[in-house]
C-alpha cells in the first residue's frame, strides 16, 4: 500500500466552525425561523385555551408557641421521633403538612358541600369532579386522590410558619375548600388536645374518690383513738401511736389537696376552647389564574422552536455532507481497497 493510500484512510479531526460560519445560514432561513417558530407558539396558544383554568388559593398558618398548651398533643412528637425527625412541643406544625394530607382530615372536607357555578344546588367534592356515577369507596378513593394532587402544604424552617395552597377551577371555590381544610386541621388538633384532657380528668376524679376515702379512714382512725385515749401525754406508747395517726391524716390531706388542684386544672383545660392553629393569612378568592401560563408557554415554545429550527438549518450547511458520507461507509458492503 502506498503512502497517499493511507493516509486517505486517516480521519481527520472535526473542525470548529467560526461564528460566521454559524450566523450565515440562521440569517439566511431566518423567515423559515420565525415563520415555524410562530407557528408553533400560535399551536401552543391554542392549546392552552383548551386546556382547563385553575385559580389558586393560599394561606398562611402560625401555630401555638406556648409550650404548655401542646404539651397534650406529646404523643405527636413521639411519632416524629421514631421516624427520626426532632420536634419540640413548640414545633408540632411540623407535623402540619403530613396531618393534612391523612384521609381523616381530607375526608370530612370532601364530604361538605360547596356552591359552585357549575351546579345550581351546593355539591360535595365527589360530584363536583364527576365521580358520583362510580362505587361509593372508589368515588371516595379517586376524589381524594385529586384532592391531594392540587393540595399543597410546606413548612418553612426559619419561620416555623405552615403554607396551604389549593388550586381549583374556581376561585371562591379555592378558597373555601382550603378554609375548610384549615377548620378541619384546627378541630381535629384540638379534639385531640381535649380528648387528653378528658382523660386526665376521669383519672383523676378516680384516684381523687380513692384518697378521699382513704383519708376519711384516717380521720376516723384518729377521732376513735383521741375518743378512747384522753390523758395521752400520760403515755409515751399512746402518744407514739397519735402521731402515727396524725402523719396518716397529714399524708393523705396532703394528696387529696394536691389532686384537687390537678383535677380542677384538668376540668378547666377541658372546657377551654382555644384554637391551636392560628390562621395568620386566611384563605381568599384569587384574583389571577394560575394555570395555564398561555402567554408563558406561547414564549417558551417559540423560543424553544426557534432554537431546534435553527439548529437544523446549522446542521444541514455544516455538517449535512458528513453524515451522509459516514451513513454511507456504514452500508458499504466488503472491505475498503
Amino acid at each position: 500500500m502506498t503512502e497517499e493510500s493511507s493516509n486517505t484512510g486517516l480521519q481527520t479531526e472535526p473542525t470548529v466552525p467560526s461564528l460566521q460560519e454559524i450566523l450565515v445560514p440562521i440569517w439566511a432561513n431566518r423567515k423559515r425561523i420565525l415563520l415555524i417558530s410562530f407557528a408553533a407558539a400560535l399551536v401552543t396558544l391554542g392549546i392552552n385555551f383548551l386546556l382547563p383554568v385553575y385559580y389558586k388559593s393560599s394561606a398562611q398558618l402560625l401555630p401555638e408557641t406556648q409550650k404548655d398548651k401542646l404539651s397534650a398533643l406529646g404523643q405527636f412528637a413521639d411519632i416524629a421521633n421514631l421516624a427520626g425527625v426532632n420536634v419540640p412541643g413548640s414545633e408540632i406544625a411540623r407535623l402540619y403538612p403530613t396531618i393534612v394530607n391523612s384521609e381523616t382530615i381530607l375526608r370530612a372536607v370532601v364530604l361538605k358541600k360547596y356552591k359552585t357555578k357549575a351546579f345550581a344546588d351546593s355539591v360535595n367534592l365527589i360530584a363536583y369532579f364527576g365521580y358520583d356515577d362510580t362505587p361509593a369507596d372508589e368515588a371516595m378513593d379517586r376524589t381524594l386522590k385529586t384532592l391531594r394532587s392540587l393540595l399543597t402544604a410546606s413548612y418553612e424552617n426559619k419561620t416555623s410558619i405552615v403554607t396551604l395552597s389549593l388550586e381549583m377551577p374556581e376561585p371562591e371555590l379555592a378558597a373555601n375548600v382550603l378554609n375548610t381544610v384549615i377548620a378541619e386541621l384546627d378541630g381535629f388538633m384540638r379534639s385531640k388536645r381535649v380528648t387528653n384532657a378528658s382523660e386526665q380528668v376521669k383519672w383523676i376524679a378516680t384516684r381523687l374518690q380513692e384518697v378521699e376515702r382513704d383519708l376519711r379512714r384516717a380521720e376516723d382512725r384518729l377521732k376513735e383513738f383521741r375518743e378512747r385515749n384522753r390523758r395521752v401525754s400520760d403515755s409515751p406508747e399512746l402518744l407514739m401511736q397519735q402521731e402515727r395517726l396524725l402523719r396518716d391524716v397529714q399524708v393523705q390531706s396532703t394528696v387529696f389537696v394536691e389532686l384537687k388542684k390537678q383535677y380542677e386544672l384538668a376540668k378547666l383545660e377541658e372546657i377551654k376552647n382555644i384554637t391551636i392553629v392560628n390562621v395568620l393569612d386566611p384563605a381568599r378568592p384569587p384574583v389571577k389564574k394560575e394555570r395555564p401560563k398561555r402567554a408563558t408557554n406561547a414564549g417558551i415554545a417559540f423560543v424553544l422552536t426557534g432554537a431546534a429550527v435553527s439548529g437544523y438549518f446549522l446542521w444541514r450547511n455544516l455538517y449535512q455532507a458528513q453524515t451522509k458520507a459516514f451513513f454511507q461507509k456504514l452500508n458499504v458492503s466488503g472491505p475498503l481497497v
